[in-house]
């Protein structure tokens, strides 16, 4: 269980959330930022990486003993031990993991190993984008071993990003932005049909963004605790970050906007998609992205407008009231916003 906490990755700010939106207010430079909650709400500042030591941490990872997993973007892994609830906040430990590894995306504890998806082109020693499996081989709780699953050809802000584990407990779900290509051996689940066969040219970005990027944008592919075998259940992303399983074992996504795009026809706001297997959500460089209306293409579950999705955590394993547990909770870097989206099946 989560208690009654949500790890959010605002300077290791942990706090329980909300029914509409919470907001952030950034404060000064020498205090921490506090959230606008609603009634019934707080937030505790556990550890504020910026604070300490300048580092940037862009995901966490429970570890299954109550502590969490943290990654630096362009440094380290760290594990954070929480106090318990009511106690001092400032008795969080933070150690950094003795490993040569880095730049992680995606975090996720998971038979027994920490998994890590780096999402950089050098990497620590060499260890550039891809899985990868961080063990502990002699027993003495300390994790020292670090194995390559398989390896991305992408880095930075569209790149590889996060790693949920499947409600089916054996399978991987991860997810990458438009900027990172196909693995380089995978089975497809959806049909490879992703030409740029529209009528009239694609109309491309006069400053250049992604103009050079080839369908089928990002991706989510599933695998095993090995990496044996990646199938590509999903594409037409433009830079989705995390994933996660709703109650009722269904997965979902936040995919980002293109603001520059904002009052052209093609514009699409941030929004949050139902990862359906074989499903394809029409991303295409510049004026190509499909409309919702195409019978080839799945609408989104919600659309929030403008912002910078990051990540998405589902409510089922959090001691919060019912209706939080039914839903997902998306959070938003731009404004600083976390949402609580209620899902209702249909059809």
């Amino acid at each position: 269980m989560l208690n009654l906490r949500l790890s959010v990755l605002l300077g290791a700010l942990v706090v329980s959330s909300l029914a509409g939106c919470a907001q952030l207010d950034r404060g000064s430079d020498d205090e921490p930022p506090e959230l606008n909650l609603p009634d019934g709400f707080r937030s505790e500042v556990l550890y504020s990486p910026m604070k300490m030591d300048s580092s940037s941490w862009v995901s966490l990872a429970t570890d299954g003993k109550g502590g969490l997993f943290a990654s630096d973007q362009y440094g380290a892994l760290y594990h954070v031990s929480i106090p318990p609830i009511g106690s001092d906040p400032e008795d969080t430990e933070v150690t950094k993991l003795d490993l040569e590894l880095g730049h992680a995306q995606g975090l996720l504890w998971a038979f027994n190993s920490l998994y890590v998806v780096v999402n950089s082109e050098e990497g620590i020693s060499g260890r550039s984008s891809g899985l990868y499996r961080v063990t502990d081989t002699d027993g003495d709780a300390v994790l020292d071993s670090v194995h390559a699953l398989t390896h991305f050809e992408g880095w930075g802000e569209h790149g590889p990003h996060g790693v949920v584990l499947g409600p089916d407990g054996a399978s991987l779900y991860l997810v990458a932005g438009n900027h990172t290509e196909l693995p380089e051996t995978y089975e497809p689940v959806v049909p490879q049909v992703w030409q740029t066969d529209q009528l009239l040219p694609s109309l491309r970005d006069p400053r250049g963004h992604a103009a050079d990027r080839q369908p089928p944008g990002g991706w989510v592919v599933r695998t095993d605790s090995l990496a044996s075998k990646l199938e590509l259940i999903s594409v037409g992303y433009r830079n989705a970050y995390d994933l996660a399983f709703s109650a009722d074992g269904e997965l979902f996504t936040f995919d980002s906007d293109m603001e520059w795009d904002l009052g052209m026809p093609w514009y699409r706001p941030i929004r949050v998609l139902h990862v359906t297997s074989g499903s394809e959500f029409g991303w295409r460089t510049g004026s190509g992205k499909w409309a919702e209306y195409y019978p080839d293409n799945l609408p989104a579950v919600a659309e929030i407008g403008q912002g910078s999705p990051t990540g998405v955590v589902s409510g089922k394993d959090a001691a919060f009231p019912r209706k939080y547990r039914q839903g997902l909770f998306i959070f938003d870097w731009s404004f600083g916003t976390i949402y609580h989206v209620t899902l209702k099946a249909r059809g």
